[in-house]
């Protein structure tokens, strides 16, 4: 048994035998390791596992608790804590809206025969030495083909392959910024960001929004009154909100970080999947921006594949962190994404899911429309995350309540506030892990009823 799997089992042994109590603050990640002789990265790992499993939830800046307490339904949504049933493949009575990664029915047979494929050349020899931490140069130069479809230059030796985009945003944090400093980002953002500066211990300053992301003059307010190293920014369909950075406001955030000499980590996890060529941070200012993507939503999270492009003179640093952290991306997982790239596959499937995204999200407006703050989009970038504001008087444990009732799992907003002090009465809607469509506009349908109500009603079905 992994190390890991033996502290999660122990806690839950603990929790049933009553042994620890509803509302317990739990040992801190590095307590918890020293008391298993384990690395502090096991000790997150497990916690992570018990937060998905719901047996406790971490408090930002507090620490991590057991759930079970009257009040817990309100913290429920802090954290990277989403219901267990969210995480349940195949469960044939719900309907789940809290994932955000994309169903394709062609995906099995694509991931299948490239597998195949791999285990036919019959070439074991390539798999029994270590590599070059940023991936061997035909994984760069099948990356850099890739990668010239979402932004206009790359330069083969800047190219690092990461364990997917969270992967790249550790490593970036981790390289780029020193325990204690300040980070920016949006005010609402993918919950990864705020765990990994809370597992560096880097400070977060989350910046104002508005229909098109972030702020600047909220962001140049917060370079005056301290000390920023970096900014991480999802310019393109950010999540949750959905909002895209318009080029303006991309070169006037550009111009504030070069004032301020802050670094820019660009996340363009949905950028695959957004065919408005807006020119990323990278191409606008390549000397000072780390881009970011992955493989995760155009073909599946499972291949952990993520795509690093940095400045020349940051590549050494961040390859050496990336070799003290992973030391490599498996090459197993590299071949099988080199073919798919290769054979035309992935920009098949970005198609593909490009039209079903676009006819569930028209859908979704017409059911949702009143509620929703997500801003239109063309219909060659489509949305697959809506964000949702509740009408006043509903509040959001009370609706995610209720939704779960209906057998509808769906996520907080105050999941994705990345400080305490960011208020948020909404609820977060994905479209494109549910299989089938059908069952999708159905939720959507009771959701919309749930919302009509001045107090969501139990609904029976």
């Amino acid at each position: 048994m992994k190390k890991s799997e033996k502290i999660v089992a122990d806690f839950i042994s603990l929790v049933e035998k009553g042994h620890i109590e509803p509302g317990e603050k739990l040992p801190t990640h590095r307590d918890l390791a020293f008391d298993y002789e384990c690395s502090v990265g096991t000790a997150s790992r497990a916690y992570a596992e018990l937060e998905r499993r719901g047996y406790c939830y971490g408090r930002v800046g507090q620490g991590t608790f057991v759930y079970g307490t009257p009040g817990d339904d309100a913290a429920v949504g802090r954290g990277a804590f989403f219901p267990e049933e969210s995480w349940k493949e195949g469960a044939s009575d719900l309907t789940d809206l809290s994932k955000n990664s994309y169903f394709h029915i062609e995906t099995e047979d694509r991931l299948r025969d490239a597998a195949q494929r791999l285990l036919r050349r019959n070439e074991p020899d390539a798999y029994f030495s270590y590599s070059d931490s940023r991936g061997r140069p035909f994984d760069r130069e099948v990356a850099a083909s890739w990668l010239s479809t979402l932004i206009n230059y790359v330069e083969t030796d800047n190219i690092i392959l990461t364990q997917g985009a969270q992967s790249g945003l550790y490593l970036s944090m981790a390289t780029l910024a020193n325990a204690g400093e300040t980070v920016a980002t949006e005010a609402f953002g993918y919950p990864g960001i705020r765990a990994a500066a809370y597992e560096l211990d880097l400070r977060i300053a989350p910046i104002a929004m508005d229909a098109q992301g972030m702020i600047p003059a909220a962001f140049e307010e917060t370079c005056r009154r301290g000390k920023v190293s970096l900014l991480i920014t999802v310019p393109t369909n950010h999540n949750p909100t959905g909002a895209t950075q318009p080029l303006e406001r991309r070169e006037e955030i550009i111009g504030i970080a070069r004032r301020h000499g802050v670094l820019i980590v660009e996340d363009s996890a949905y950028a695959p999947l957004h065919n408005r060529r807006i020119p990323a941070y990278y191409d606008l200012a390549p000397d000072t921006t780390v881009y970011l993507t992955t493989f995760s939503k155009v073909m599946s999270p499972a291949l952990r594949l993520g795509y690093m492009i940095a400045p020349e003179n940051l590549v050494p640093r961040l390859a050496t962190k990336m070799t003290t952290i992973n030391w490599m991306t498996s090459p197993i997982i590299l071949d099988i994404a080199n073919f798919l790239v290769q054979s035309g596959q992935v920009a098949a499937q970005a198609r593909l899911l490009t039209e079903v995204c676009l006819r569930r999200e028209r859908s979704a407006r017409e059911i949702l429309g009143p509620w929703l703050e997500t801003p239109p989009t063309p219909d060659d970038s489509p949305l697959a995350h809506l964000w949702l504001r509740l009408p006043e008087g509903q509040g959001m444990s009370d609706f995610v309540s209720s939704a779960r009732r209906e057998n509808i799992i769906v996520v907080a907003g105050d999941t994705f506030a990345m400080h305490k002090s960011v208020a948020a009465n909404h609820i977060r809607l994905c479209l494109m892990a549910e299989p089938h469509e059908g069952r999708v506009l159905r939720a959507l349908e009771r959701l919309a009823t749930l919302l009509s109500q001045e107090n969501s009603p139990i609904m029976v079905t």
